[in-house]
């Protein structure tokens, strides 16, 4: 009995605005999870949810970007080479011109040298001609001279074609 009394006691002192202020309480609980929590709580998880998306994002495009930077790298690397290749393969070409263009140069200086000495053995040849004549004349007019006389034309031609044989080689050979 004791207890029911002292239950009663504890129900009596309870005081009614004690239970309405918990009331109160537990309505204004309930009403902010209802309208304020459940809300935020949503635009949190929202919020987070874009902040991961962005997130995720943001490495796929770092990745991405790695990726391009070291392909481009490769690429820079491949057109380096293209490049030192093409200098190398313009020099060989170049050296190849220089030394074929030598060559021809060598070639047309020997052409030219070659018909300088034939026209030189030419013109020498046609010079002892003309000494050969010359001394034939000098002969027949110093012979014509000697004999006082005239003579005619055939003889003189008969003349000068014998000398013209009978000169000795030696002697033109040793002027020369």
């Amino acid at each position: 009995m004791d207890l029911t009394l002292e239950l009663g006691k504890v129900i009596r002192s309870i005081n009614w605005t004690f239970i309405f202020t918990l009331l109160n309480f537990a309505l204004l609980v309930y009403l902010m999870k209802r309208i304020l929590f459940k809300p935020a709580l949503a635009y949190i998880d929202r919020r987070r949810e874009q902040i991961a998306s962005r997130m995720e994002a943001a490495r796929k495009s770092e990745a991405t970007a790695t990726a391009l930077v070291a392909q481009r790298e490769e690429e820079l690397k491949a057109t380096h080479e293209q490049a030192r290749r093409t200098i190398d393969d313009a020099t060989a070409r170049a050296e190849r011109i220089v030394s074929a263009a030598t060559g021809d140069a060598k070639k047309e200086a020997e052409r030219i040298l070659a018909a300088a000495r034939r026209r030189i053995a030419q013109e020498r040849t046609q010079m002892e001609a003309d000494l050969r004549r010359a001394y034939a004349e000098i002969a027949v007019l110093g012979a014509a001279r000697v004999l006082d006389r005239e003579i005619r034309i055939e003889d003189h031609q008969r003349l000068l074609d014998t000398l013209i044989d009978e000169i000795d080689e030696q002697a033109l050979m040793v002027k020369r």
